[in-house]
């Protein structure tokens, strides 16, 4: 929110003069930083009074008072500085597949809103004074803390809990446990770029029994169908890319929304997930789900290998040939004749490697 804004919205409150707001946007305009920054090295208020007025204007949560004390940096920081500087913020951690960050008053909103669009995430931010959040920076990144918000944080924190907030990175440095293979290939299909979102989900669809994935995949299924379009049909993307048949009741759900991208979206994943095409009609999908719900998703891709189209077709063997590791001379455009003769290897090869799985055996 723009400066002059703020300064405008605490006059309206009652918790400026007209006077301590021009003075202060002029102290801005030469020396830099934010209006509260400036409000704060005037003494013009306090800086809870202050705090709580700007997260009531803004619209934003209030961080934790006791963040600084308590804050564990992410390690690597998942955003450059420099794009951290531009959006004033400072990511914090992720919970619940939501990236949560602390924000400065007078961020880029609009920008920010932008970004998270773009890139598919879902952002909790919580607001924090600007001094606050450069001791949040030099944590994360070993970013300099200007002076003047080192002399002012003296002045909030005391000087002794300043030195502590403020020192080196280095020196409060702290053994980090072994890096977790799965943990990075989350960290990244959270908040990597596209591609290397793609890479990183595709390699945990490999791993779709470890708690951690299903917690990432239910974690999904709620931004699918609980977020705005934008980032909704990203998570649909990333849950098709997961191959988590789990969410295939919320897909079919998904198809009933008003917003074209999301249904198309749903039924682009449910086409992937299932090998099959229903259309975009939630009640065809719903008697499918009816009949198929139990059974395993091999029989789907069995089903698939079979199917009428080619794209489908295509699709299921190269699911099944990455399951197996194997190849069984099915190919999507050979006579239906050769392709059942391969499909039937495909099956009975399933059947021996995993007896468990086929209670049900696949049907032809």
């Amino acid at each position: 929110m723009p400066s002059d804004e703020i300064a405008r919205a605490l006059i309206r409150r009652g918790f400026l003069s007209e006077e301590t707001a021009r003075l202060a946007l002029g102290r801005q305009r030469i020396y830099g930083g934010g209006i509260d920054t400036v409000l704060l090295e005037q003494g013009a208020i306090d800086e809870r009074t202050l705090v709580g007025q700007l997260a009531s204007i803004v619209g934003i949560p209030l961080a934790p008072e006791t963040l600084l004390e308590t804050f564990v940096p992410m390690d690597p920081a998942p955003l450059p500085l420099a794009f951290a500087l531009r959006l004033g913020i400072a990511p914090l951690a992720v919970h619940d597949d939501a990236l949560h960050v602390a924000i400065r008053p007078d961020h880029p909103h609009e920008e920010l809103v932008r970004w998270a669009a773009q890139e598919r995430i879902l952002v909790e931010p919580f607001l924090i004074c600007e001094a606050r959040y450069r001791v949040l920076l030099r944590a994360l990144y070993d970013a300099p803390i200007p002076p003047r918000h080192v002399t002012l944080l003296a002045s909030l924190l005391g000087p002794q809990k300043a030195r502590i907030a403020t020192r080196h990175k280095a020196d409060a440095a702290r053994p980090h446990p072994p890096l977790d293979p799965l943990e990075t290939l989350l960290g990244v299909a959270r908040l990597g770029d596209e591609t290397s979102r793609h890479q990183a989900i595709r390699m945990l669809a490999k791993q779709a029994h470890d708690p951690r994935v299903a917690a990432y995949g239910r974690a999904l299924i709620r931004k699918a169908t609980g977020t705005a379009p934008a980032i909704a049909c990203g998570a649909i993307h990333a849950l098709a890319e997961l191959r988590d048949e789990q969410a295939v009741p919320a897909l079919i759900l998904l198809l009933d929304s008003q917003n074209e991208c999301v249904v198309s979206s749903a039924h682009t994943a449910l086409r992937t997930l299932t090998c099959e095409d229903l259309g975009k009609r939630a009640k065809r999908w719903k008697s499918w789900w009816e009949a198929a719900g139990l059974q395993e998703r091999a029989v789907w891709l069995f089903q698939g290998l079979a199917h009428k189209e080619p794209e489908l077709r295509l699709l299921a063997s190269q699911e099944m040939q990455a399951l197996s590791g194997e190849y069984f001379g099915y190919h999507f455009d050979l006579p239906e004749r050769e392709r059942e003769e391969a499909r039937q290897r495909f099956m009975a090869w399933w059947r021996r490697e995993h007896p468990r799985e086929t209670a049900k055996r696949p049907e032809g």
